[in-house]
């Protein structure tokens, strides 16, 4: 039992407290703590304790990484992917492992041989307690190798079902499209995936990947991606995942029945759109402005305004026309703010274009003129390619008339060779650039 005690050395009085209990029989002190004076009590117990200075702040990342791990866990990524690939109990998980990837890729990605480092760094020791020779470049390949496509698959598609049930996600109208991405990867490495083809940031001399992904209306929370060549154009792409979407629909649908799919042009094609006929989806597309001169010639006298604040400035016009083998709903707007600024984009656009031109003449007029005798030659093809890379843009054909000249004299060939512009036609595109958007859907949508 602990006691206060007091012991009297010369004149001072010093207190104790000790604890004592019985030990073979007899009462024996069995722990004893020097407390002080009286005063020096009193003084403890009622004034604040001196706090000394920090040597040193460690600062660990918490807010965000903690928010992931509270997601991570409500969606129950780990579980999912445990249970799809599961491994002996050595170590760290499988799903462990993707889930602390998924928070760096979220938080601040880097590289494997960097994470170690960077988990240190923040509050996932204590959320996720690992071992810092678990957390090597090496020990994330061998675990990443467990997970093969079919795996993923499935992964996937509990996750999202889960998502679903867990978020109340709203199913109504999905949202799919495609895109690519260029890698660094070296030519001679052997990859299905990275594959040469038309990349969308103009990287064509790099190889890259093509990903297409369905993701909800409200905030573009993914249901279903597909990674593939990089040599595959979107149209040839969703032909052959118009059945996956479909299976995806109905493991994540549930009770919503009226789901429409939103794609963009990318993906027309008339055997693609007999497949979508056949699908449970309502759909709404977009067609190519360029394709419908007769919709594009609609006077904008025949439009309506579209009602609701979200669409101020837009007008509407609405029409049926057979596109792709049916008889389809055609909605064409016109946006009027999209329009002014296509307008004051496009007049920079010319003028840009005109000071490149200007600067290729000012130099074929110095090669003329003998100023420059060194370099290569142009010759006609030579004008013609630099002339082509200039105008590579959308409109071009349409707002310019450059001719080459050819010489006169093949001797000549230096002083005679040039080029005209014949001036810009820009009344002649007047408002078709992409204010004036056509787009058609399902019979029996409503809108």
């Amino acid at each position: 039992m602990a006691s206060l005690t007091k012991k009297k050395v010369g004149n001072h009085l010093y207190w104790y407290a000790r604890e004592c209990a019985w030990v073979d029989g007899r009462p024996k002190i069995v722990w004893q703590k020097y407390l002080g004076k009286a005063d020096d009590i009193i003084k403890k117990v009622t004034e604040k304790p001196e706090i000394p200075d920090p040597k040193e702040v460690v600062l660990y990342d918490f807010a965000e990484v903690a928010a992931c791990f509270a997601m991570s866990q409500r969606m129950k990524l780990r579980e999912f992917v445990d249970r799809h690939v599961p491994k002996r109990m050595q170590g760290l998980s499988v799903g462990t492992y993707l889930e602390l990837i998924t928070i760096n890729r979220v938080v601040s990605p880097t590289s494997k041989m960097q994470f170690a480092e960077w988990y240190g760094s923040t509050v996932l020791p204590r959320l996720i307690p690992a071992d810092k020779r678990q957390l090597t470049s090496q020990r994330f390949w061998d675990h990443m190798g467990y997970v093969d496509k079919e795996k993923l698959k499935s992964i996937e598609t509990e996750l999202t079902a889960h998502m679903v049930r867990e978020f109340g996600l709203n199913l109504r109208r999905l949202l799919y499209d495609a895109t690519n991405f260029y890698t660094y990867i070296n030519t001679k490495t052997d990859s299905e995936l990275a594959q040469r083809g038309k990349n969308k940031q103009k990287r064509n001399d790099l190889r890259q990947v093509s990903l297409t992904m369905m993701v909800t209306e409200e905030f573009h929370i993914p249901l279903f991606h597909v990674l593939y060549g990089g040599n595959i154009n979107d149209t040839t792409e969703f032909n052959s995942v118009v059945e996956e979407l479909v299976e995806r629909h109905k493991a994540v649908a549930g009770q919503c029945e009226r789901v429409t799919l939103v794609f963009d042009k990318g993906n027309n094609s008339e055997k693609n759109m007999r497949k979508v006929d056949k699908s449970p989806f309502h759909f709404v597309g977009s067609l190519v402005p360029s394709h419908h001169d007769d919709l594009l010639d609609v006077p904008l006298s025949k439009y309506h305004s579209v009602e609701g604040a979200r669409f101020e400035g837009v007008m509407a016009y609405r029409t049926k026309k057979e596109v792709f083998g049916k008889q389809r709903t055609i909605v064409v707007t016109f946006n009027d703010e999209l329009f002014d600024g296509q307008v004051s984009g496009l007049g920079w656009q010319l003028k840009k274009k005109r000071k490149e031109l200007r600067k290729l003449k000012n130099r074929l007029d110095r090669r003329a003129s003998g100023k420059v005798t060194k370099g290569k030659k142009p010759t006609v093809s030579s004008v013609k390619r630099q002339v082509e890379r200039i105008l590579s843009w959308q409109y071009h054909s349409q707002l310019s008339d450059v001719n080459v000249c050819e010489p006169k004299q093949p001797e000549d060939a230096d002083s005679a060779l040039g080029f005209t512009m014949e001036g810009y036609a820009v009344a002649k595109l007047g408002v078709r650039p992409a204010a004036i958007t056509p787009s058609y859907w399902s019979p029996g949508w409503n809108s």
